[in-house]
């Protein structure tokens, strides 16, 4: 998730196809991640207040060339007035439907550029959103090259029945004046770096638009944004991807304040997989889907309040699917659904998450959450969703505690795929001793608040038990289930 970055998930599974994984949880580089965006707007750069001299969609009188005070501390004579300006046009001219205003800013000397640009419109146009809009983060000059900014901005926008707030895709634009008092100039356009270890980008940047030629389908629940290699396949996995939102969102009996609907991202290419939303290749493992959450953009104009007087701090969810994965390939519809089922699931729950500094949800509550409900229609489950996890414990691996992050990142393939069940089992035993009412509460206190204490209260208070009573009472279930 970049500006909400995903978790490393479990390594991938030799020899099988790997189990729904996904990212709904940050680990301490997202923290970093963030820190280092934050850092980018005084490193040596000129900070620029968002919305001098324009209006989120609105076209600035202000216009580039104009004798407003340049920035302070440069000689580039670009004023935050003008890259407002410059940001408001391309908005104006993104919901005018004008392609020719979206791309007249642009530098015809930069190779490519114009032609990318005018597939970024055409991709952008037939998506669905409440919102979209241009935003000036912050701006500083590049040394030695007069009258040149690096200039970062934010793509704001809220995708219809998704996202429960205004999000952001971070952009960072090299804006000219090629001479004085002539318009401003985009030489370059690429996304929003992250300054530091683990992930490309900071700002969810490459989304499906910025990559290739999208198929764009709609449902009443869900938005599908599909890659080329996939476009013959767009309708159908469409159809797929609305039962599984339909079973979700109707099994769902919750907190108010969840995902009305998805945006599904089916790709063929596994480099764009774990491209997409800011990863790099083979970051992971062998993940079939990944959802990252998308942090809520500070300034969105039409965000959306999930309790009086706060913002949900991550506005919605992207579910990024691998279809050359055996999910897909095996034949068997139940299985594609499955796993669309247990990514629909994190989406569905990821505007009640809150981040704490250094503190996570703890994975087995992640991924037993969303297995849990994905596996609902089987009544809780069937006897392959467990095959795993009886392996492991007749082996005498099993530990009798829950399911630590590091066992649901483990690299051996058994014992990576029996922690993911033996964390729906957790959940599973709490549903049958507590009812399902108790699960809802657990999840949802952990997701508030991830915090040990915090996470130990929310045990007691969904069991009526304290965590080590709990854990002794669900080992006993797990090692009679499978005869040990």
């Amino acid at each position: 998730m970049a500006q909400a970055r995903p978790i490393r998930p479990t390594t991938g599974r030799a020899g099988r196809v790997n189990r729904p994984t996904v990212a709904l949880i940050l680990l301490v580089v997202l923290l970093t991640s963030v820190i280092a965006y934050g850092a980018t707007r005084s490193r040596g750069g000129t900070p620029h207040t968002p919305g001098q001299g324009a209006q989120p969609g609105v076209p600035s009188a202000t216009q580039p060339g104009d004798a407003t005070p340049a920035v302070p501390g440069t000689d580039t004579g670009i004023t935050p007035a003008q890259l407002d300006a410059l940001a408001a046009a391309r908005t104006h001219a993104l919901a005018a439907g004008d392609e020719a205003a979206f791309t007249a800013a642009l530098d015809p000397a930069t190779p490519g550029l114009v032609d990318e640009q005018r597939r970024l419109f055409r991709n952008l146009r037939p998506i669905p959103f409440d919102e979209a809009a241009y935003r000036v983060d912050s701006s500083r000059p590049v040394p030695g090259a007069a009258g040149t900014l690096i200039v970062d901005v934010s793509f704001d926008h809220r995708i219809t029945n998704a996202d429960v707030a205004t999000v952001g895709e971070g952009y960072r634009w090299t804006v000219t004046r090629p001479a004085p008092g002539a318009p401003l100039r985009i030489s370059s356009i690429t996304g929003t770096p992250y300054e530091g270890a683990g992930y490309r980008y900071a700002r969810d940047y490459p989304a499906p638009w910025d990559r290739a030629t999208l198929t764009v389908v709609r449902r009443p629940h869900t938005v599908v944004l599909a890659d080329p290699q996939v476009a013959d396949r767009a309708e159908s996995l469409a159809d797929a991807a609305e039962q599984a939102a339909v079973t979700d969102l109707t099994g769902y009996a919750g907190p108010r304040g969840t995902s009305p609907g998805f945006v599904l991202v089916p790709v063929a290419d596994r480099a764009a997989f774990y491209e997409l939303y800011g990863g790099r290749a083979d970051q992971h493992g062998d993940e079939s889907g990944l959802t990252y959450a998308l942090r809520t953009s500070p300034t969105g104009t039409t965000a959306t309040q999930s309790a009086p007087g706060s913002t949900p701090q991550f506005g919605g969810a992207r579910i990024v699917v691998d279809v050359t994965s055996g999910y897909f390939t095996s034949g068997d519809p139940e299985r594609a659904a499955v796993l669309l089922r247990h990514e629909t699931a994190h989406a569905l729950i990821t505007p009640l998450r809150s981040e704490l500094a250094g503190q996570n949800q703890p994975v087995w509550l992640v991924e037993g959450f969303a297995d849990w409900l994905a596996l609902r229609p089987h009544h809780g489950h069937l006897e392959g969703d467990l095959a795993e996890a009886r392996t492991y414990v007749r082996s005498g691996r099993f530990p009798g505690t829950l399911p630590t992050d590091a066992d649901l990142y483990q690299a051996d393939p058994v014992g990576n795929a029996a922690s993911y069940e033996l964390a729906h089992l957790v959940l599973l035993r709490i549903e049958q001793t507590r009812g399902s009412a108790a699960v809802y509460r657990l999840v949802s206190a952990v997701y508030a608040d991830p915090s040990p204490a915090s996470v130990d209260r929310a045990i007691k208070d969904a069991t009526g038990r304290g965590r080590a009573d709990f854990e002794r009472d669900w080992a006993q279930y797990v090692n009679s289930m499978f005869g040990r």
